[in-house]
């Protein structure tokens, strides 16, 4: 009996850690995304007069570190 709940524990781990990382690797890549539409925004056409280019520069770099941050964090699975 203790054995069949430590192996169903171990399962539904690994399941939530494979689940939490597939999550990860999403949100990295949207804000990564995110990141260089603000950076390119201009050359994809869009122009964005509300927000100064000094502000959409930092805030994009501030996306793509945390999207990078997330694509390590769902590559390194260290949930626990």
């Amino acid at each position: 009996m203790d054995k069949e709940f430590k192996d169903l524990r171990e399962k539904r781990t690994k399941s939530y850690s494979v689940m939490r990382s597939l999550m990860d690797y999403t949100m990295g890549i949207l804000y990564l995304a995110a990141a260089a539409f603000l950076f390119f925004a201009e050359r994809f056409g869009f122009e964005m007069e509300n927000f100064d280019i000094t502000f959409r520069y930092i805030f994009g770099g501030l996306c793509a570190v945390y999207g990078f941050w997330r694509i390590y964090r769902g590559f390194k699975k260290d949930y626990f």
